[in-house]
């Protein structure tokens, strides 16, 4: 439909269809012109988000505003979606707003699903039942509509007012918010939750489908790394604690200058941890304590890592003092609190510190990588 310069189309995304609302999303980001996005919905996930990050990122990167306000406590937002936010507004300070939207009652909840684009002399929308999850924009069934309404008319003054009430009452995002949403559970887990079988029927799984579309294009963690400049990277690594999808292994060169050794005869198996290690990979947090498990061939130590204020992170591991310096190890996620630990043998030393430990560059320093 068009009438009076306005444009509405349905936007209905089936099993089947070829019809996807990160498309719709995406298309509208790369047509460029735009001067402000605001996303207010019930439910945020990386694996939604990660859909429609590049063009995002172009948008902020020519200068545009972006204004968010999620839904949570309601088992599906998950920390990584408010870390993407916090993500964007390191890297373009000023232009981005990450909020968050509370349930005032026990019987209304938050659930709008308006994505909003405003350019110099029109607004455009997606509105329908997509929330900004990976199933949302790619998998459900979901209807909705795109439309496009000139600045000034009744329609953009309605969907610039609907949006202007969500972000009056939202709660401006911190890490702060992010890590104590964490710590009491009101904030899900990203993933699929399974392989969907019902334990207590013994029904089989269902199938998952596929709509040619990645949950998202890479891990946020790996978005994290792939950052250019190594103080904005390690400021934002050590604010991953929250973090639910966190890297498989981290490989950590040890030296020989290392402390701990009873006696000039021995190694010293002190091994000092880098602070961004503690929080993106072992996800603790500043002040944080946690007991972790490390599997080695010949002993397991079970010791508790803290995150100091003043940046030293000492952990002793006896299993390291019969290794030549220097070495690699590679520490194997098993778990949350899990790990198995091994040791890069010397032949493959050099080749590994070039293409796995590559988050540290300051010569002299410890170097070290994650995946």
């Amino acid at each position: 439909m068009e009438k009076k310069g306005g444009k509405l189309r349905v936007v209905n995304q089936t099993y089947e269809g070829t019809v996807r609302f990160y498309s719709q999303i995406n298309e509208i980001l790369a047509a460029g012109g735009l001067k402000k996005v605001c996303f207010a919905v019930a439910y945020a996930r990386w694996d939604g988000l990660g859909l429609i990050s590049e063009n995002l990122e172009q948008f902020l990167r020519a200068g545009g505003v972006l204004e968010t306000a999620y839904g949570f406590d309601n088992d599906v937002t998950s920390p990584d979606s408010f870390l993407y936010g916090l993500y964007l507004k390191e890297l373009y300070p000023g232009n981005v707003f990450c909020g968050a939207f509370e349930d005032k009652y026990r019987n209304a909840v938050f659930h709008p699903k308006l994505l909003l684009f405003e350019g110099d002399d029109y607004f455009k929308a997606v509105i329908g039942s997509a929330n900004l999850t990976g199933a949302g924009l790619s998998r459900n069934i979901e209807l909705g509509t795109r439309l496009e309404v000139p600045r000034g008319s009744k329609i953009a003054n309605d969907l610039e007012g609907a949006w202007s009430y969500v972000k009056g009452r939202a709660v401006e995002v911190d890490i702060s918010f992010v890590r104590s949403m964490k710590a009491q559970n009101r904030l899900d887990q990203e993933g699929d939750g399974g392989d969907g079988a019902n334990l207590e029927t013994g029904q089989p799984a269902k199938p998952p489908l596929s709509v040619g579309a990645k949950a998202a294009p890479k891990p946020l963690f790996e978005k994290v790394l792939d950052i250019a400049n190594p103080r904005k990277r390690d400021l934002i690594l050590r604010k991953l604690d929250p973090l639910s999808e966190r890297p498989r292994r981290l490989y950590l060169q040890i030296l020989a200058g290392e402390t701990g050794a009873p006696n000039s005869s021995v190694m010293g198996y002190q091994i000092q941890l880098p602070v961004a290690t503690l929080s993106a990979y072992f996800g603790v947090g500043p002040a944080q304590t946690k007991e972790v498990l490390f599997h080695f061939v010949a002993e397991d130590i079970r010791v508790h890592l803290t995150h100091f204020e003043n940046n030293t992170h000492r952990v002793r591991l006896r299993p390291l003092r019969e290794v030549p310096r220097p070495a690699i190890v590679i520490f194997e996620r098993d778990g949350p609190s899990e790990f198995t630990c091994s040791i890069v043998p010397p032949k493959d030393y050099t080749r590994v510190i070039a293409e796995k430990c590559n988050q540290q560059t300051r010569t002299g320093a410890r170097k070290w990588g994650l995946e």
